[in-house]
């Protein structure tokens, strides 16, 4: 009976330590320690995991978006490119390769704990991951343009004229990058501190690409030039209003740039009912033991949890 009733729950749960074999093949998953409290860091764990998934998505696109539509709208009005093939290249893997994965281990946010749980068909690239990347992605090309623009005098062009731009576009990215460490809070809210991860792959990206403009040989290699402080400072001010969208889409227009609005959690504009009983899960649990039917709450770290109701069935 224990094999049928876990294969026909949602998600069946059988003990490592009191539990058959028999119900170990027919579980979903098995508590290696026979505690539900268990579940609690494996719920978080799948949660952050989700919603890290879609913070690299959004980045990675408004990234890609970026760099495309640059490159589009050079060629449609006959400028010419605006950065080499050395200079995208060390965008795509090296400026983009450490933040981006450094994105997949951020902690779980305790509003990601609170959210109800996300039906199984959601999709992982909403509405609202692709208005924020889009939106990301068309003041970068803007901000990028404009500095290319700025400096082609001539109609030429030379290395400072690229280093800018290169410049420009890296810094964009990297405040993207810490923009992108949640989908619901501004960057003034998020810990500096909390991802060390992040930390590192910032500082090595500031690292290779001060390295990249600086040193000789790789200004060889990616036609770069040394930049001034003033240059510097003007283009991380210019740079600096990723962060000011970021925060007007977030306090603003949450509803249509939130994955947990109503509007942003649909990508084909399906409606979605709003229901009012809570949700539950109903899980089956091979405890060893036999028993009635019960409910139980398992808390997360905010005191916080779903509803789960679980039956116990004998494993004899």
């Amino acid at each position: 009976n224990d094999a049928t009733a876990l294969k026909a729950a949602d998600i069946g749960i059988a003990m490592g330590k009191g539990g058959t074999d028999v119900a170990k093949e027919a579980a979903d998953v098995v508590l290696a320690d026979d505690d539900f409290t268990t579940l609690t860091h494996a719920v978080a764990e799948g949660k952050g995991i989700f919603f890290n998934i879609r913070n690299f998505l959004a980045f990675q696109l408004s990234t890609s978006f970026a760099a495309l539509g640059m490159e589009s709208v050079a060629t449609a009005f006959s400028l010419p490119s605006p950065l080499n093939a050395m200079q995208i290249l060390w965008i795509n893997i090296i400026m983009d390769g450490p933040p981006a994965q450094s994105l997949g281990v951020e902690p779980v946010d305790e509003r990601i704990l609170r959210a109800p749980p996300r039906k199984v068909t959601d999709p992982i690239v909403t509405r609202a991951l692709l208005t924020r990347a889009v939106s990301s992605a068309a003041l970068i090309m803007f901000l990028t343009l404009k500095v290319f623009a700025n400096e082609l005098d001539d109609g030429h062009v030379t290395r400072r004229e690229t280093t800018m731009t290169f410049m420009t576009f890296v810094n964009c990215d990297l405040f993207n990058a810490y923009a992108c460490r949640s989908a619901d809070k501004c960057f003034y809210e998020i810990s500096p501190f909390s991802n060390p991860s992040f930390l590192w792959a910032m500082a090595f990206s500031v690292a290779g690409q001060f390295a990249v403009i600086y040193l000789p040989p790789l200004q060889s290699v990616f036609q770069t030039e040394a930049l001034s402080l003033g240059d510097l400072s003007w283009i991380v001010c210019l740079s600096s209003s990723v962060l000011l969208l970021d925060t007007v889409r977030k306090k603003f227009l949450r509803q249509y740039c939130s994955d947990n609005s109503r509007k942003g959690r649909s990508l084909f504009g399906r409606r979605i009912k709003k229901k009012k009983n809570k949700k539950k899960m109903i899980i089956t649990a091979a405890t060893g033991r036999l028993g009635k039917n019960f409910t139980k709450r398992i808390k997360n770290d905010s005191g916080n949890g779903s509803m789960i109701r679980a039956r116990k069935v004998t494993t004899h």
